[in-house]
């Protein structure tokens, strides 16, 4: 998104080319985005966009849904978000609020898609306490913002991930953090290109960790890890529960720490995850719950609502999938149990 409108032209390598990363592309494209894939790479030419002369369709990306609505608006567009069934039902008033405030005319269906966004009478600053822990949030004002009238502020009170920031520093974007805040100035040039390999994704890597800490006789090395301190908090739970983990051959890339992470077998014990923790480990939850069923305890996972806001109900499934395999599993409060113990039953009544 951000070498859509740099200076010149950017590569990035090592994408996961999924779904969403389409979506990102084509909306790209039809705000006329200049990008191709070579071989292995993706090249982005940077150049000035244009409102779309149709609907933008971000598929069943949050991500993108939220992202490209601050990007746009930066560029003083007028478009429309679509996005797909699942898409649809998930809310988007949390970006809507501050976009408002920041002079853009906007409607929506009670606050789901489709989203109209009327950004062409250009970008007030804001200073913006964030109501809730939401990294796709603060990266939506902080786009926003680079088109902005005068420096923009943001409040997070809980840290969220901070690859928008690290990437904005990056690319020559004037941005810093003070205590809890973060300042934006408006760009005063266009953001340099870049050339970046992007890192192993910790999310993704999960699923094998936590494959590795709960298997019999397990030493598994992750290489060329995103080690990012907002990223990685499922490590810190991990090693909270017992779990044997070598951290080594650090280095930075673009901003970014990565480096290699060893995981082996272990004797999992049940912890109290507090809630300033789960925005760091919003996406790893689910195999946490996994590992925590392997305890000798109950784990209990504080404040976990914004899990039913996903593509699903995530709280539910996960909850509903423990149980199928026999481990006693619930909420209450908002607040995730999991009573540790061996899986009792195979099952095929699972959900995906």
């Amino acid at each position: 998104m951000l070498s859509a409108i740099a200076d010149g032209e950017s590569c990035v390598k090592n994408l996961n080319d999924g779904a969403d990363l389409q979506s990102t592309i084509n909306i790209l494209k039809d705000c006329g985005a200049l990008i191709e894939q070579r071989n292995e790479k993706i090249i982005i030419n940077g150049r000035k966009l244009h409102s779309p002369k149709t609907e933008l369709d971000c598929g069943n990306s949050g991500t993108t849904t939220r992202l490209i609505a601050g990007l746009l608006s930066s560029q003083k567009l007028i478009f429309t978000l679509i996005g797909d069934e699942s898409l649809s039902q998930r809310p988007m008033n949390r970006i809507i609020q501050p976009l408002k405030k920041m002079g853009c005319i906007m409607s929506s269906n009670k606050g789901l898609l489709p989203l109209y966004v009327d950004a062409s009478n250009g970008i007030s600053a804001i200073d913006y306490d964030m109501e809730i822990a939401s990294a796709q949030v603060k990266s939506s004002i902080l786009f926003s913002a680079l088109g902005g009238n005068n420096v923009s502020s943001i409040n997070e009170v809980i840290p969220t991930r901070n690859h928008s920031e690290i990437m904005l520093k990056n690319m020559g974007a004037s941005i810093e953090t003070q205590g809890t805040k973060i300042f934006v100035h408006p760009l005063e040039s266009k953001l340099k290109a870049i050339d970046i390999s992007v890192p192993s994704d910790p999310s993704s890597s999960a699923f094998f960790a936590g494959l590795a800490v709960i298997s019999n006789n397990s030493k598994l090395k992750l290489t060329n890890v995103l080690l990012n301190e907002s990223r990685i908090g499922f490590v810190e739970v991990l090693r909270r529960m017992n779990c044997l983990i070598i951290q080594s051959n650090e280095s930075i890339h673009n901003g970014e720490k990565v480096g290699d992470l060893t995981f082996s077998s272990s004797s999992i014990k049940a912890v109290e995850v507090e809630p300033e923790i789960i925005p760091s480990i919003i996406d790893e939850i689910p195999i946490l719950a996994v590992v925590a069923a392997f305890s000798s305890g109950v784990t209990v996972f504080k404040n976990v609502e914004e899990l039913k806001y996903k593509e699903c109900d995530r709280l539910g499934a996960i909850i509903h999938n423990l149980q199928a395999f026999g481990i006693k599993a619930y909420e209450n409060n908002n607040n995730l149990y999991v009573e540790g113990g061996k899986v009792k039953k195979n099952v095929t009544d699972y959900y995906i």
